[in-house]
């Protein structure tokens, strides 16, 4: 690890525990409702997922009758889940990839440029300006078709749904097929970027992701009547349109996620309760210490008149051993003890002006001293 990331995981350190770890508290409840959210969100998947009736392609029409999906206005549309193989839409056309040259009906072409992260020679570079502009720095040219396209039961073609991808967020079931890496030439402004440190490109990624014809799928989302058969479009409340997946193995995958998004929920909060009940009571504890040594500090300024009274008495050192003398001035008795550590190293007077100090030591053991306090010999 470098100085610099040292000396920024050391700041956040600091900062996480401010105040008696009080921020850290507050971070780990945030988080702990994050949790909670994204839990009630995939608890609420979960139920629709479950209570989707999973059908054949054939049986999509009676599935409509028996809910009373007819497509009138008023009816509600049905979310199901329905498992197939691609097909392209009845006279429809095919999309064939320049790089790959296979047949399928949805094309996805990415571009990456990628940059080189070195310092440079000056070392100009800020490590978190990489970390936040990286993504924004490396261009990307993305090109996104697709065509018309169906599912059919290869078992029994007596049936199609017909697949609506327009306002589909979801991600689809791509397969990569093209995949090639293209170094990139140095130029004359790839020195000046070297010099100064701003990532210069190195290489060019190109890639091509496909949904090819006759892959097997599964669609869940809402089904409604389309001429003489079924189209299904995405439902925006579930994570999943077009998977992979089975129905049962969406609902496996949703149910572990839930199990740990409540258990993080559930810990974080334990966590967030526990450090901010400590951060209460240290912030309680200091209240209190502060006001005794608020107290302590009243009563031993009062002593001040005594000193001033006893300091004829507190001139006669030769009278006095050196184990009594003040560390300090070396002229007076000990007489004021300092709190926590209890050392009796000082005079009155000398007390007062190490308690007045910016930060104030204990001149015995370089201790945070609190307050003092006054010691009688009778």
């Amino acid at each position: 690890m470098s100085a610099r990331d040292r000396e920024t995981a050391v700041a956040l350190a600091r900062l996480a525990a401010a105040l008696d770890g009080a921020v850290l508290g507050l971070g780990t409840a945030a988080l702990a409702v994050a949790s909670w959210v994204k839990y009630l969100a995939a608890s609420g998947q979960l139920r629709r997922i479950a209570s989707a009736p999973a059908a054949a392609i054939p049986d999509l029409r009676s599935l409509l009758a028996e809910y009373g999906g007819g497509g009138g206005d008023g009816d509600q549309p049905i979310l199901a889940a329905v498992r197939g193989h691609v097909r392209a839409a009845p006279r429809g056309k095919y999309l064939v990839p320049p790089c790959s040259g296979e047949h399928c009906v949805v094309a996805k072409h990415t571009q990456l440029c990628l940059f080189n992260e070195w310092r440079g020679i000056f070392g100009w570079t800020f490590d978190l300006h990489a970390l936040f502009f990286k993504s924004i720095k490396e261009q990307i040219i993305t090109s996104f078709r697709w065509v018309p396209f169906v599912l059919v039961d290869p078992e029994n073609m007596t049936g199609m749904v017909h697949v609506k991808l327009d306002r589909a967020m979801q991600p689809l079931p791509l397969t990569t097929v093209y995949h090639k890496l293209t170094p990139v030439d140095s130029t004359p402004y790839t020195l000046f970027q070297t010099i100064i440190g701003n990532g210069y490109p190195i290489a060019l990624l190109d890639e091509e992701k496909i949904l090819p014809v006759g892959k097997e799928i599964t669609a869940i989302g809402y089904i409604r009547p389309h001429k003489a058969s079924v189209e299904i479009s995405s439902c925006p409340e579930i994570p999943f349109f077009l998977s992979d997946l089975t129905k049962d193995e969406m609902e496996a995958e949703l149910s572990s996620r839930a199990k740990t998004l409540f258990w993080a929920s559930v810990v974080l909060g334990t966590m967030s309760v526990c450090l901010l009940g400590f951060a209460t009571y240290r912030s309680w504890k200091k209240i209190k210490e502060r006001r005794e040594a608020r107290q302590a500090q009243e009563v031993f300024r009062q002593t001040t008149d005594e000193v001033t009274d006893d300091q004829s008495s507190d001139e006669e050192a030769g009278e006095m051993g050196d184990g009594q003398l003040c560390v300090i001035c070396l002229r007076k008795r000990r007489k004021a003890a300092f709190i926590p550590c209890g050392h009796l190293v000082c005079c009155c007077k000398c007390a007062l002006i190490v308690e007045r100090q910016f930060d104030p030591l204990c001149p015995m053991c370089r201790q945070d001293i609190r307050y003092m306090i006054r010691i009688y010999d009778n």
